[in-house]
């Protein structure tokens, strides 16, 4: 039975973080600090991989760590789950002061710091879905849909053209300009194909959109959300066109009727977010990634050649226009202003750019919501930047409390904490509506 340990079992770094942050609540702390410290090498996640739902990436074992059944590249685990429903991102980052060991009883374990118990908790487990196939035999986790809690995220056109921009007169020629910190969207042959995705091209094959619908209808999905993503085009016009023609085919489906769908593309033109809302989709989530227009040029070449950051911002205005505050985010990432040629030359410049920009964007109906920096390539993958665990803290705080100065709180219709893995914004909203005389519902905007 899971159990939330307190008092005397907690440890340094959670006594340091409480002492530092004492409004924000104990669990937030403890989600952050794994989000930033991770947990070091334990087996048992690796055993756990074998019934939860599997992270992205392979974890890959050192020399003289034993095998895995046998190999030394696995899955682990995706998502923590903690006896309140918090949910973080299961990240293995070896010396971590925190380990993920065995607990008392099935598919329950304990964190320990130092070896010390801090709690217990459980992973996401994968559900019936993910082991079915479609009627054409094609397995359904296989069809471009992953899942994030209570969240479904449906991506049938991963490859983004950002990676591959045509060198004028130059055939055959591309520039990668893609986002600084991003490898999520690098075509992969073998994965477009199997989606039928074409580069450049706007549309997706009706068997693609059959496949992904017929999962999603699968009775035990146990999702609330659905959030549709994918790889961005060169033309704002080509990839609403796509986001509409998704969108409609899971109308038609009655998908829009089961699930609270939102759309996480690029930013796109104001009609084809109406013709969007006619079929039934009702949030979006355009993601600017940072604040400073001289950041944003150089993190996001791509985006800002192809749309630009005043089109972007229209964009987001336009979308609370369309579907209403509280049913519009932008997402960015805490932390990718401090890397590279060009990075602001303190934590400090960082901290004050993403306050500026919550500043601007929560009281025109706009949430934005950050989650840290996690280098994934060159010699230095797997650390932070100058940006620090406290600086992120912070940085949540004082976005927390702008939003309740302005009643514009994370919608858990939207994004709740059952599928908010690496941001911690409904975690405090959460904790704000309850220590709250007004209900949840009532202190939505």
């Amino acid at each position: 039975m899971l159990r939330a340990l307190t008092g005397s079992e907690k440890m340094s770094i959670l006594e340091s973080l409480a002492e530092a942050h004492p409004l924000t609540p104990a669990a937030v702390r403890l989600k952050a600090a794994l989000l930033f410290h991770g947990v070091d090498y334990d087996p048992c996640p690796g055993r756990a991989g074998e019934w939860a739902f599997p992270s992205h990436m392979p974890i890959t074992l050192l020399p003289g760590e034993p095998l895995h059944n046998g190999q030394n590249k696995f899955y682990t685990p995706q998502l923590i789950r903690f006896p309140d429903d918090t949910q973080a991102r299961l990240r293995v980052k070896r010396e971590s002061r925190f380990r993920i060991v065995d607990g008392d009883g099935d598919r329950v374990f304990t964190l320990l710091e130092d070896g010390k118990p801090v709690t217990s908790l459980t992973f996401e487990p994968k559900l019936p879905w993910a082991e079915a196939l479609t009627h054409d035999g094609t397995p359904m986790r296989a069809s471009g849909l992953v899942q994030h809690g209570d969240m479904l995220v449906l991506n049938v056109a991963p490859g983004c053209e950002y990676f591959v921009v045509p060198k004028v007169g130059m055939a055959g020629k591309t520039d990668n300009m893609s986002c600084t910190f991003c490898l999520y969207g690098v075509p992969d042959p073998q994965r477009l194909d199997a989606l039928g995705q074409k580069l450049y091209e706007a549309g997706l094959p009706t068997q693609t959109l059959d496949r992904v619908s017929e999962a999603c209808h699968h009775p035990e999905t146990h999702a609330r959300h659905l959030y549709l993503v994918g790889g961005s085009m060169l033309s704002m016009a080509a990839e609403g066109e796509r986001y509409l023609q998704i969108s409609r085919h899971l109308a038609e489906q009655g998908l829009t009727d089961r699930y609270y769908v939102a759309c996480g593309s690029g930013a796109i033109e104001r009609g084809h977010m109406e013709q969007m809302k006619d079929a039934g989709v009702r949030g979006a989530c355009f993601n600017l990634e940072v604040w400073d227009p001289a950041q944003f040029a150089r993190i996001c070449p791509g985006k800002n050649a192809t749309v630009g950051r005043d089109r972007w911002l229209a964009s987001l205005e336009e979308a609370v226009d369309v579907f209403g505050p509280g049913n519009v985010m932008s997402a960015f990432v805490g932390g990718a202003e401090l890397e590279g040629d060009g990075a602001f030359r303190s934590a400090e410049e960082a901290l004050e750019s993403n306050l500026a920009a919550a500043e601007y964007l929560i009281p025109r109906g706009i949430v934005p919501t950050w989650s840290i920096f996690w280098k994934v390539t060159g010699k230095a993958r797997g650390e932070e930047s100058f940006y620090t665990l406290d600086l992120f803290l912070r940085l949540n705080e004082a976005t927390a409390a702008l939003r309740a100065k302005a009643q514009r709180f994370t919608n858990p219709e939207f994004f709740c904490r059952r599928c908010a893995y690496m941001e911690l914004e409904p975690d405090f909203d959460f904790s704000q509506f309850y220590r709250s005389s007004n209900s949840a519902n009532s202190s939505l905007p």
